[in-house]
């Protein structure tokens, strides 16, 4: 249950990290449909995210490395997104 806490917070902050918001267009799929796609693929990460212990927060780190981990399970989290919205057919768009 604290990891799950941990991840959840960590991916807040993520995305405090993140530039832009990128938006993602599907040329046959209805726009009413694109947010419920994106939200699908979001949660797939965090379960993966979840499971990887390299992406688990550890006790007893100092506070630069507990940083550097939040930055990049907030990476991953961004390409793993990006790869699920690609495979189901969506362009980003700024």
């Amino acid at each position: 249950m604290k990891s799950i806490l941990i991840l959840c917070a960590a991916l807040v902050l993520s995305s405090c990290m993140q530039g832009p918001p990128r938006h993602w267009q599907h040329p046959k799929v209805p726009s009413s449909q694109w947010g419920a796609d994106h939200n699908k693929c979001k949660r797939q990460a965090d379960k993966y995210l979840g499971t990887k212990p390299a992406y688990q927060s550890e006790q007893n780190i100092s506070s630069y490395d507990e940083k550097m981990r939040l930055y990049n399970v907030g990476k991953k989290q961004k390409e793993l997104v990006a790869d699920c919205m690609r495979r189901a057919g969506y362009v980003p768009m700024k």
